[in-house]
């Protein structure tokens, strides 16, 4: 997957049809008047509901924001809870929690019910008590800082500098980790700013319900790719497979791969350079054609499943992926070395000594016959893969 498809998918697109379907509600209002009293309910059980399940899922970020912003939402709609004069603080609820939810953008997720959370705790007091400082010390040293500034950096632009700051870390902090959570805390820090800024904002009820929504939204993605997805690989899982099998027809075939003497070289090169090797594999297993859709079944086993094609058919696809792993020169090396052709990766080896290996797969393919389950078709293609094996490896048998 390209970085700027897996930017798209976890990044642009969500902020793309969150901000479409704000526009289309504001577009809606005068035909919602009648649920008017529902929408005011409906961030205290959204909220509410999303706490519950994010502690569940250990996603105490998104947790500790769902308390905050249904803490605030009580505040401004409850009438018997509602703090007097609370607008009079909205610069410092703007910058105490703008700093508030850009610090969770940069910490891990941290159990919800231990230790980390005095941690947590003082951590957003030490957030507001610095909005306020900062509040304070443009107030009191306006005229200095007037005298001082350009006339263009006026007293209301100083003040939000931290909001800016905060906005350009957490988009990069998004573009940069291109996950949903880091995500759904950009989308927070943007629906918070506009709650405070924009002249004609959503109503906070909507905000509120939109911010549960995504995080109900991310937290229930991020647990479907922990289930159905391989964490090291990133390929779908052998769970995923056997969805897949419940949608596949009567024709189809199945391939099954396995890296060569992958124990021998676990062995030689030690468990982390194996990891390397089985992501380096899947990679390439991943680029298949002809609409074949991989699978990672169990250490370095993989399988790609062709619905819709018999053997016969699938054959160049799968010699394509056979080949591509066995030309690919891997260099044992640290995980964040940039990509390189490979007459820059023999230039850079000849260099620097560092050693290159090369790995092979066999492969094993099976069509669907009549009257077989998908196990039994998988067994044959698994007797294929063990006649490939037999009969020297790096080759493809049916």
């Amino acid at each position: 997957m390209s970085a700027f498809y897996h930017r798209c998918r976890y990044l642009f697109l969500p902020i793309f049809f969150t901000g479409l379907s704000l526009i289309l509600f504001q577009l809606s209002q005068p035909k919602l008047q009648a649920w008017q009293e529902t929408l005011v309910e409906l961030p205290y059980w959204l909220l509410s509901i999303v706490t519950l399940i994010a502690i569940q899922f250990n996603r105490s970020r998104l947790a500790y924001l769902a308390i905050l912003l249904l803490a605030y939402y009580v505040c401004i709609t409850e009438p018997r809870l509602t703090i007097e004069g609370l607008g009079q603080y909205s610069d410092l609820l703007l910058l105490g929690g703008a700093l508030t939810i850009t610090w969770f953008a940069f910490i891990k997720d941290r159990g919800l019910l231990s230790s980390h959370t005095l941690v947590r705790t003082i951590g957003i007091i030490l957030c507001f008590a610095a909005a306020f400082g900062w509040i304070w010390a443009n107030s009191h040293y306006r005229t200095q800082l007037d005298n001082f500034l350009p006339a263009l950096i006026s007293h209301e632009i100083r003040l939000f500098i931290p909001l800016y700051l905060c906005a350009l870390l957490v988009l990069l902090r998004g573009i940069w980790s291109s996950n949903l959570i880091s995500t759904a805390i950009l989308m927070t820090l943007l629906i918070w700013g506009g709650h405070f800024l924009l002249p004609n904002p959503l109503p906070i009820s909507v905000s509120m319900s939109a911010l549960a929504i995504i995080y109900l939204l991310t937290v229930l993605t991020e647990s479907y790719f922990l289930a159905y997805r391989d964490e090291l690989t990133g390929l779908a899982s052998r769970r995923a497979l056997y969805n897949l099998v419940l949608s596949l027809g009567q024709k189809y075939s199945v391939a099954m791969l396995d890296i060569d003497h992958f124990k021998k070289f676990n062995d030689t090169y030690g468990h982390d350079v194996g990891d390397q090797v089985l992501k380096l594999v899947a990679s390439k297993i991943a680029e298949v054609t002809g609409g074949g859709k991989a699978f990672r079944y169990g250490g370095e086993e993989f399988t790609i499943v062709f619905s819709r094609k018999d053997a016969s058919s699938v054959l160049a696809h799968l010699e394509g992926v056979r080949e591509s792993i066995e030309e690919y020169d891997i260099v044992l090396r640290d995980e964040k070395r940039k990509k390189q052709t490979k007459a820059k990766r023999a230039q850079a080896q000849s260099k620097s000594g560092k050693k290159t290996v090369s790995v092979t797969i066999s492969i094993g393919v099976a069509d669907h016959q009549h009257g077989e389950n998908f196990d039994q078709t998988m067994k044959n293609a698994d007797l294929a893969l063990y006649r490939a094996k037999q009969k020297g490896r790096n080759q493809i048998c049916i």
